[in-house]
């Protein structure tokens, strides 16, 4: 099949170099992204992002609690594995008190060091020291106690249910009353974790609730009874990115000897904002998960966190890019929650661009146009249809790919023809629909 090039290689070559005149290194990777340069001008950010973050990826926890998912035991081993083998340097495999036992937990903390010995495994919602010494003796490196600021409330949040359903009284010695009893509380659970080798982190949660005089001085107690970690938990979803960084600014003055994460959550579409935007602040862990998997609005999608991360700002994760679409694949098949089909990164469809006629020619001149990076990067692919947009050079790249050699003067009748067909039908033709149309026109019978 003849081809009828647009443009000389010559003129290719121009186009290239000036398309090279507005691109920075850094912010242009060959075969990799092209961002905006001004995502790493320090006059822009005010204040540049750190060299690297920690991702904690927080999947195996939140699908505990997502409707309608309950993996079998195997196939949590198995997305355990992708999660650990992805390069994730720190992975929250549960909660206390969500049954499972000291057995189990030993064995979940060994397949993910046998898998990395590096990767810190985590538990969440500790209460008292028995927690502690349990993870302790499962081997888990870190866990997280979640302190709520409304102490009038307390009861909302302390548990009460477990011994209300036991018939014990609640009242005696179990809910702190003033915010000193509350620290008390969380003072008590990092000593218990210096005593038992198990790193403590300080959760404070619900931080739309929080005053600024309640986080200065939750961090500033926690920094004198030397946690090693301090979260912010954003569970609602109602803090923005702005008012996130300042929280994490306000914990690393007060705590400037703890490491200070931020947990994410995507009411309002901003959980990588957020996230990105504590990063930038100081945060040193940003927790994640695949697909975003969590209970109610979500959580701060890994792979988008982790190309924002790396695209955007030049911050390293450590994570590994090839591997985060087949992560999100094997996510949607154990859990059956499918992402949307423009998913940040890994949607099935987010590199396609339809057929619009120049965006599709442009291809050949350079991938890093309309598309900010290549999708073999993070291992999806660029996928295009014919569409109402579509031209005859899209038309006759497309019968190319489907092996038919046509004579070019009936590539647009066969245009028109899938064109109309796509009318009758309401939807974008399959490849062996376009085959049989154009055949047809070929054939004379169309």
């Amino acid at each position: 099949m003849p081809q009828i090039p647009v443009f000389t290689p010559a003129e290719v070559a121009a186009l290239r170099a000036g398309l090279n005149r507005y691109r920075e290194p850094g912010a242009y990777e060959p075969g990799k992204w092209m961002v905006s340069p001004l995502n790493r001008r320090p006059e822009v950010l005010g204040r540049p992002f750190p060299a690297a973050v920690t991702l904690r990826d927080i999947t195996l926890r939140t699908t505990e609690q997502m409707p309608g998912v309950v993996l079998a035991p195997e196939d949590r081993r198995r997305l355990l594995a992708a999660i650990v083998e992805a390069g994730v340097p720190s992975v929250q495999l549960s909660a206390f008190r969500r049954g499972w036992t000291l057995e189990a937990m030993r064995a979940e903390v060994a397949a993910v060091k046998r898998l990395n010995p590096a990767c810190e495994v985590v538990y969440g919602h500790a209460k008292t020291r028995e927690d502690v010494a349990l993870a302790a003796a499962a081997g888990i490196d870190s866990v997280q106690f979640w302190a709520a600021p409304y102490v009038e409330a307390a009861p909302l949040f302390a548990g009460v249910y477990e011994k209300a359903w036991r018939d014990e009284d609640w009242r005696k010695g179990w809910v702190a009353r003033t915010v000193e009893d509350q620290l008390a509380q969380a003072r008590a659970l990092v000593l218990a974790g210096k005593e038992g080798g198990v790193r403590v982190s300080a959760g404070l949660n619900q931080i739309p609730f929080a005053p600024e005089e309640y986080v200065v001085r939750y961090c500033r107690a926690m920094h004198e009874c030397g946690a090693p970690e301090i979260v912010l938990y954003d569970g609602p979803s109602g803090v923005g990115p702005e008012a996130y960084a300042w929280l994490v600014e306000l914990a690393k003055r007060e705590a400037p000897g703890a490491v200070v994460g931020v947990h994410t959550h995507n009411m309002f579409d901003q959980a990588v904002a957020n996230a990105c935007a504590a990063a930038r602040a100081g945060a040193e862990v940003l927790e994640v998960s695949v697909n975003g998997y969590c209970s109610a609005s979500g959580q701060a999608d890994l792979a988008a966190t982790t190309m924002a991360l790396t695209a955007l700002y030049g911050v390293r994760t450590g994570i590994v890019l090839e591997r985060m679409t087949s992560l999100a694949r094997l996510a949607e098949e154990l859990t059956g929650y499918r992402v949307a089909w423009n998913h940040p990164v890994t949607g099935p469809d987010v590199f396609n661009w339809g057929g619009t006629e120049f965006v599709i020619q442009e291809l050949k001149v350079d991938p890093l146009i309309h598309w900010c990076i290549e999708p073999t990067l993070v291992g999806n692919e660029r996928r295009w249809d014919i569409t109402a947009d579509s031209g005859p050079y899209t038309m006759l790249d497309k019968l190319e790919t489907l092996g038919l050699r046509v004579d070019v003067a009936l590539v647009e009748p066969i245009l028109a023809a899938v064109k109309q067909e796509m009318q009758r039908r309401r939807r974008v033709l399959t490849d062996d629909e376009i085959r049989a149309l154009a055949r047809e026109v070929q054939a004379g019978t169309r």
